[in-house]
């Protein structure tokens, strides 16, 4: 009878219903995160460009140049090789008083010329 007694106390102090430890149940492994657009990727951020008072850099590879009064640009999340000539371009109020990209004779010669990612 003592035998039948321990084995009942030790199944149920061994029960989950008594505080003991469950084995979780097996997780699968998530996927990684992709990595950030080589732009930067964040909203608002400009990858490093220089940004003019009054302006702003969108579009999700970071090369639409606009009025910072104005909407937020969508764009394609795709990235071309040329696109990583504006994280050093300037972005800043042209002549005709719109915003836009200044083009240096550093900018035209990156864009014709694009670096290999």
């Amino acid at each position: 009878m003592k035998r039948f007694i321990y084995t009942v106390v030790a199944f149920a102090l061994a029960s989950p219903a008594c505080g003991a430890a469950e084995t979780p149940p097996a997780v699968a492994p998530q996927p990684e995160p992709p990595p950030p657009p080589p732009s930067g990727g964040a909203p608002g951020d400009p990858g490093g460009a220089t940004v003019g008072a009054g302006c702003k850099v969108g579009g999700c590879s970071a090369t639409v140049c606009s009025e910072a009064s104005g909407e937020d640009m969508m764009t394609t999340c795709e990235f071309k090789p040329e696109y990583a000539c504006y994280r050093s371009a300037t972005c800043e109020k042209q002549a005709d008083g719109a915003c836009g990209w200044t083009q240096t004779p550093e900018l035209s010669a990156c864009l014709a010329n694009p670096p290999a990612e």
